[in-house]
């Protein structure tokens, strides 16, 4: 028999008896339905724990420290990534991070450096003041491989000229006005709305959120020495007038332009959200200014940033540079702890969906039982005429699959509707843009995560699942035509 002629039999059949087709095939949707709804929710909180992380900074960032890493500087490390893993006894040096970028996967590499605190000042008579500031230093060759980013003005292209922070001007406070009213709230860190009650905590939403005090781009900053008072401690109340004439007794004040705001990514450094950054000369040269008896020479690597092409070789990478002797953190220990829950999560779900289906695939054997029993004489007949057992278990077989595969496309169909829905609603709003957002998840600016995500091969796998559910339960009712003899059947009334 051909495949062909199964295929017709196999329409003919189905439609004799609609109703219980239709029923049966119901079954299966609503299992493959569930299991693709369900398991869809886990791939959502996998797409919010990715975006988490990514908020965090830059994934394929790792973080090197080495023996030389303690000591007056302060640790650099990205906020939010794992603990260092590993035991240093390699001095991190520019030899060590020339060798990071020989190695496999690996994009870019600088060393970098952390100046513990400055006294920043800016505006008329150094009014604006910021007697804690960050500053960071890098190997500017390496910026754009590094991945930094811009939100405006450009890199640094003549001396002098440094990056800030993308909220960096908000650190700066306005020593001319009263405590409490002589900062700006910076539009980082800030809730959607604040009651009565929360305000009165020190809630702070997004109408508090100002301009600061000045445009840092357009407005020269000097650098000192942060003040230390008499145990030797940086002090954080000293006033923009102290600090000027501490800089201008000692001459160790020096001015700086800052010609771009970074982009924020705490992957790599706090600079790029509150400070300033810098090239590693320029730190050197900025320090023998400010603090003349300093040796430049102690201003040793406090970290290396290696930065790796793809976030999946992220921990190759780590492992080449653990066996070199360094310490090595980075955000793929959290990331695989997160994957490790949301999988078993999705097994959880998707189980929970599976019974659906389970279900459905006793309603597929009652169905196929029913056919058979009915159709006892047909299979006489056709046995009489020379049809093999093969061709009639094929029939049946091909009776049950063409169910599954109907309610699977089906149920693929109502759960990408489904996912549409719970999407839609979590945007709050229906347009183009919406609905790209919702089945893309990107393209349109909007940095929410999904709550519904269905990869491409749910769909393949949920079709082929409940096909082959279909298909293992009308293998019985197959074999139960294959044994009718012949001659009883074409006797029977049914």
């Amino acid at each position: 028999m051909r495949f062909s002629d199964l295929v017709h039999l196999c329409r003919q059949n189905l439609f004799r008896r609609k109703s219980r087709t239709i029923l049966t095939v119901l079954g299966v949707v609503v299992g493959c339905c569930s299991i693709v709804t369900m398991v869809s929710l886990g791939s959502g909180i996998d797409e919010q724990n990715k975006q988490m992380l990514a908020s965090m900074g830059d994934l394929t960032i790792i973080t090197v420290t080495g023996t030389n890493s303690a000591g007056g500087m302060q640790a650099a490390g990205p906020m939010g990534m794992a603990d260092s893993s590993g035991t240093a006894t390699a001095r991190l040096d520019d030899k060590a991070v020339k060798d990071f970028r020989s190695l496999q996967y690996v994009a870019a590499a600088t060393g970098h450096i952390t100046y513990p605190s400055a006294s920043l000042t800016a505006g008329p008579a150094n009014r604006y003041t910021n007697d804690a500031g960050t500053i960071e230093a890098i190997d500017m060759a390496q910026f754009d491989a590094m991945g930094y980013k811009l939100v405006s003005g450009h890199k640094p292209e003549r001396q002098g000229e440094v990056l800030a922070g993308q909220y960096t001007a908000y650190d700066f406070a306005d020593s001319l006005r009263l405590e409490g009213d002589n900062y700006r709230v910076a539009p980082m860190n800030v809730a959607e709305s604040c009651t009565a009650e929360e305000r009165a905590n020190g809630c702070r939403d997004k109408s508090d959120v100002q301009d600061p005090f000045f445009n840092i781009l357009t407005t020269k900053i000097t650098v000192a020495a942060a003040p230390s008072d008499d145990s030797g401690s940086t002090s954080s109340s000293s006033t923009a007038t102290t600090t000027e004439n501490t800089a201008s007794a000692s001459g160790s004040g020096t001015q700086i332009q800052v010609s771009g705001l970074l982009k924020e990514d705490y992957g790599k450094g706090q600079a790029t959200s509150s400070g300033l950054l810098m090239d590693i000369g320029m730190l050197k040269d900025l320090v023998a200014k400010i603090q003349p008896g300093a040796a430049t020479s102690s201003l040793a690597y406090d970290s290396a940033l290696v930065r790796v092409q793809d976030i999946d070789h992220v921990a190759d990478v780590e492992s080449q540079i653990r066996t070199m002797g360094f310490t090595t953190s980075s955000s793929r220990d959290m990331l695989d702890s997160l994957k490790e829950q949301t999988r078993s999560i999705q097994l959880i779900l998707g189980g929970i969906g599976a019974v659906a289906l389970v279900v459905a695939a006793i309603g597929i054997a009652n169905t196929m039982v029913m056919s058979v029993t009915e159709r006892v004489r047909e299979i006489g007949i056709m046995k009489a005429l020379g049809c093999t057992v093969h061709d009639i278990r094929a029939m049946f077989l091909v009776e049950a699959g063409a169910i599954g595969v109907i309610g699977g496309v089906i149920g693929c169909l109502v759960s990408a509707v489904i996912s549409l829905a719970i999407n839609l609603i979590r945007y709050g709003g229906v347009s183009t843009e919406h609905l790209q957002w919702a089945i893309l998840g990107n393209g349109t600016g909007d940095e929410s995560a999904r709550i519904s995500v269905i990869p491409w091969w749910l769909y393949v796998f949920a079709i082929a699942f409940a096909t082959l559910i279909s298909l293992i339960s009308g293998f019985g009712p197959a074999n139960k035509a294959v044994r009718v003899p012949a001659l009883d059947a074409i006797k029977s009334n049914q």
